[in-house]
């Protein structure tokens, strides 16, 4: 017991140094509005007015658009992409404080053994990883080292990827790893083996070029395999295991981490990053067979807020362009595009011009918003009138988009110079998309409220639960005071919540106040999961501003008792008690006068 009291005492020392308004300001630009600041939220992409609040008397923060709440501590889990105690950690560094270890023998026991089950895994990554290499020269396999040749690598180039060769053997790989002590089901586990209906196993990878892919760390998480038979899939990809998750991995990122370009160049394949690497380009990475994701914009957010998309020119490359450039720029990150005209890919280009004419090519590659407005502009003849007006409308669309107003403002008058329209009828066009979107996105937080609001309730269109629902949330905000909350326990019970969250919040609140203990916000989050530490931030902190908590509990109380009371009501008529029904049926009538 004494050893969670001092972990919570830990966290309360955490979170009083680290001051909630102190840090989400270095986010976003927050601007006082009575007894707590708003701001547009830095958790999602809020571009209209400001639905993000911060209370820094109760050190909470809401966003009334994404609904995302809760202490700093749960901001940071947010929008560092951190879980609890990841999140605790950071801010506990930040602010000096000592990080004791919270956890039960029980819970140590278990993230030990998670550990050393990692830690195996990566070792098994890594011996396989050398069977490979040492394949790739073994007596009979000379075919694969005459591909790579063929592709132009190096013997230097080839090392430092570590690429090797898994043989056309069915369990090459599993008769050697089994020599090293590793059982069939560690090697199915990490996805180097599979097993047949019958039982038995055999390998994953055969007849592959295979790849080894690193984590930011140097471990070997997974691998990727090209066939040097026509009769496969071209590329193979290890499955998603304990250490290995595609969309939080970039293939290179073990090396491009550590360039001074920069920037990033981004791939689509494995050869187009090891050719780069091979010409002096160490920067180069790839997205894991898989589209490119958020979270990996996140990893090359943590090293550098440029990337350049040198992705394949045919249609499937310019897909992936197009979605790889919106979430790169999602991500903050500058992003331009390199085109390569004459079909090429990366791997290929390089190889045929150089690493000089490819570098022309980066330094001249194109802003992302010039590649889609260029794109645009491929599909329309500007000397006819109905397809420029055609071309604005579309073009518009993408410039209502563009957060910066500078930014957006170049774009409008390079259109404007192009088409002969004046830049002030361009940016009203933009302006009339960017009022669109807004009302469309307030219609959309509307339904989604609506659709919340209903799977709560259960109820459509019904007002007067609506009325008991908001009556209920200001309640519980104002009960939180010691002297309020003594003006309503003779007549509320934690019964007479009707929500299941509001009811467990209100045993909450009124067992702290019984026992003679001030609220404290995070103690109170901490009682729920985190899916509802948005609700319960809302709850706590948002008080409407109103200026006597002791007079503005009049009313959302007499809405809970008189709900209270028709409930009775019914119950009472349903089992026929005349008597007590019209001693209900008279409060009623008082509570409306």
């Amino acid at each position: 017991m004494k050893e969670s009291v001092d972990f919570q005492d830990f966290v309360d020392e955490v979170i009083a140094k680290n001051d909630i308004v102190d840090l989400i300001s270095r986010y976003t630009t927050l601007k006082r509005v009575g007894n707590r600041y708003q701001a547009l939220c830095p958790l999602h992409n809020d571009q209209k007015t400001p639905s993000f609040s911060v209370s820094p008397d109760k050190q909470l923060f809401h966003c009334f658009g994404c609904g995302a709440g809760g202490t700093v501590i749960h901001f940071v889990m947010a929008k560092e992409n951190l879980d609890f105690m990841e999140a605790v950690k950071l801010l506990a560094e930040k602010a000096g404080v000592p990080i004791p270890d919270p956890r039960s023998q029980g819970e140590r026991d278990r993230s030990a053994a998670i550990h050393n089950k990692k830690k195996r895994m990566y070792e098994m990554n890594s011996e396989a990883a050398r069977f490979f290499f040492s394949c790739l020269t073994a007596k009979g396999n000379e075919k694969a080292l005459e591909y790579l040749r063929g592709r132009g690598l190096s013997n230097s180039t080839i090392k430092s990827f570590g690429i090797g060769y898994a043989p056309d053997k069915w369990s090459a790989l599993i008769d050697f790893m089994k020599s090293k002590g590793y059982t069939l089901e560690e090697l199915l586990e990490g996805g180097l083996a599979k097993k047949r209906d019958g039982g038995t196993y055999y390998d994953v990878f055969r007849d592959r070029i295979m790849f080894p892919i690193l984590d930011v760390r140097g471990n070997v998480i997974a691998f990727g395999g090209r066939t040097l038979n026509d009769n496969q899939a071209k590329y193979l990809n290890s499955p998603e295991t304990l250490v290995y998750k595609k969309k939080d991995n970039l293939f290179g990122m073990n090396i491009a981490k550590n360039s001074k370009a920069g920037q990033f160049l981004l791939m689509e394949g494995y050869m187009d990053v090891v050719s780069l690497h091979q010409n002096g380009f160490d920067n180069a990475v790839a997205s894991l067979g898989t589209a490119f994701t958020p979270q990996q914009a996140a990893v090359l957010k943590r090293y550098a807020d440029k990337a350049v998309l040198c992705y394949d020119a045919d249609e499937a490359g310019q897909k992936a362009a197009d979605r790889a450039g919106t979430i790169l720029r999602e991500a903050d990150i500058k992003t331009r595009v390199l085109t390569i005209t004459d079909g090429k890919d990366p791997d290929e280009y390089i190889n045929a011009k150089g690493g000089e004419m490819f570098k022309l090519l980066v330094d001249n590659a194109e802003s992302f918003i010039e590649y889609k407005l260029g794109k645009i502009e491929k599909q329309y003849n500007l000397e006819d009138t109905v397809e420029k007006i055609e071309f604005i409308e579309q073009i518009a669309k993408i410039l209502a988009n563009i957060k910066n107003q500078v930014e957006r403002e170049v774009y409008i008058k390079n259109t404007a110079r192009k088409t002969d329209i004046s830049p002030e009828s361009i940016a009203a066009q933009v302006q009339n998309v960017i009022l669109k979107n807004k009302k469309a996105n307030i219609r959309k937080d509307i339904s989604s409220d609506r659709r919340t609001y209903e799977a709560r309730t259960g109820g459509r269109d019904d007002l007067e639960k609506m009325r008991l629902y908001n009556a209920e949330k200001l309640m519980l905000n104002l009960i939180c005071e010691k002297d309020v909350f003594q003006n309503v326990v003779k007549t509320l019970t934690p019964q007479d919540f009707t929500e299941g969250l509001h009811r467990r919040l209100a045993e909450i609140i009124f067992k702290s106040h019984t026992e003679n203990r001030k609220i404290n916000p995070m103690l109170v989050i901490s009682e729920f999961p985190e899916e509802d530490a948005g609700r319960i931030s809302e709850i706590l902190s948002d008080d409407k501003n109103v200026d006597n908590k002791k007079e503005a509990i009049a009313l959302p109380l007499k809405i809970i008792k008189s709900y209270r009371l028709k409930q009775e009501e019914k119950t009472l008529t349903d089992h026929g008690d005349t008597q007590k029904l019209q001693e209900i049926m008279n409060k009623l009538k008082k509570d409306k006068m």
